[in-house]
């Protein structure tokens, strides 16, 4: 259940960000949120080349973004997203 809330929000914050509606922040904000649900998933233990590519990303996100350099910021959000998602998913049975 937990997991298709967090491709939900996925989704909706990938279609919003391509139209411009999602700060650099609520992306930072989901990507932090997707890592703790894959986290909390087991997923380090189960996944853990998604689930640490995922915390990497993050890791770049924040980095970008303090340096004020918005739009990598918002790419690796996004990537974290994505890594988490798919460590999420293999953790639960997909591949």
């Amino acid at each position: 259940m937990r997991f298709f809330i967090a491709l939900l929000s996925v989704i909706f914050f990938t279609v919003a960000s391509y139209s411009g509606e999602v700060t650099t922040t609520e992306l930072l904000d989901e990507a932090q949120n997707s890592l703790k649900s894959a986290f909390e998933s087991g997923c380090p233990e189960v996944a853990p080349y998604e689930y640490y590519k995922a915390e990497a990303y993050y890791m770049i996100a924040r980095e970008e973004t303090s340096k004020l350099n918005l739009e990598a910021g918002n790419a690796a959000a996004l990537k974290s997203i994505e890594w988490s998602l798919k460590a999420m998913s293999k953790r639960f049975g997909g591949n």
